[in-house]
């Protein structure tokens, strides 16, 4: 499936939740509709033969009211067919039947939902202005409606702890959505966020907790048969606008590198030869050997045989006695 972004900030939503600035988080605050055509048109030219979808994120796009909303699919609409159709973000109080006949009509296929979190406490602390109720039954709404389903969750809002989170992971399973995202909370510039956090009302996940827990959260959601698309934010965050939290660039490679150090800890035994696959050697080699070095040291080895493999399958990995002339 290949996906073309269109990011659309801010447009739709009623007012701005506590941790947002979807400006800073798209890199974008100008909607120019000719180069949204022409990207349409290379997008779908270049991906003729393949299952496609072209995407508007960033925004409340069931927020707009039906003219803005026809402006962008008058866009796309001459490029719909049995391998393109279109997907959007919104809230989850801004969906109704009346709604979800309208998306489908025009070619609509996926629905990402900004839940954030099932609990009403962070929902309510977070200024997200519905309740879990609400994100449950309109979650529902849409599967019954025959979309495929997305679930956007944002571990670290505040109220959050483990409760919260244990609650949200049980109701995503539940509900069990075709895939989610996960966005741990970063504290950016210039929103009601950064004033808590400044004023000592806040205190954000540290990196490492938040991979935790992203871990946490990946192998759950694998376990139930849930996809995870993203985990982290867009890399291209201007860093003066990050304000505190656990933000990195590549955040899902290190919440990567820590599911597979974690699985290899738990399995490896001396001696044997680790086989892994050619595509996670930069999460061996990475961060200045990180992962590479925690394993030599849990496992108390000056040095770790490897076979790197074509046949291995990306975060899969396989223990035996075959011998090697890589030791890492």
């Amino acid at each position: 499936m290949k996906i073309l972004p269109i990011f659309i900030p801010h447009l739709g939503c009623p007012f701005a939740c506590v941790f947002c600035d979807q400006n800073k988080i798209t890199n974008t605050n100008f909607i120019d509709y000719a180069k949204i055509k022409k990207n349409v048109i290379d997008f779908v030219e270049y991906n003729k033969s393949i299952e496609k979808e072209i995407a508007f994120f960033g925004g409340t796009f069931t927020g707009l009211d039906t003219v803005h909303q026809e402006r962008f699919f008058q866009i796309v609409r001459p490029f719909l067919d049995s391998k393109t159709h279109i997907r959007i973000s919104t809230r989850p109080d801004k969906i109704s039947k009346e709604i979800l006949i309208n998306l489908r009509k025009n070619g609509v296929k996926t629905i990402e939902l900004g839940i954030q979190s099932f609990s009403d406490s962070v929902l309510t602390a977070s200024s997200r202005g519905y309740l879990s109720e609400i994100a449950i039954e309109n979650c529902k709404l849409v599967k019954d409606f025959g979309f495929n389903l997305g679930i956007q969750i944002m571990p670290g809002l505040p109220k959050f702890n483990q409760e919260t989170l244990e609650l949200t992971l049980q109701k995503i399973i539940d509900i069990s959505p075709k895939f989610i995202r996960i966005y741990p909370a970063v504290v950016l510039a210039d929103t009601e966020l950064a004033t808590m956090f400044r004023e000592g009302k806040y205190k954000p996940l540290s990196l490492e907790k938040a991979i935790d827990i992203s871990c946490k959260i990946s192998v759950l959601m694998q376990e139930n048969n849930i996809d995870i698309i993203k985990i982290g934010l867009h890399s291209d965050i201007d860093s003066k606008d990050i304000v505190a939290g656990p933000y990195h660039e590549s955040f899902g490679e290190l919440v990567r590198a820590k599911i597979l150090y974690d699985k290899i800890i738990k399995q490896y035994r001396i001696p044997q030869t680790l086989n892994i696959s050619k595509t996670d050697i930069s999460l061996f080699k990475g961060f200045s050997a990180k992962m590479l070095n925690d394993l030599k040291k849990q496992l108390d080895l000056d040095k770790i045989p490897i076979i790197i493999s074509d046949s291995i399958n990306k975060n899969e990995f396989i223990l035996n006695t075959n011998k090697t002339e890589i030791y890492w």
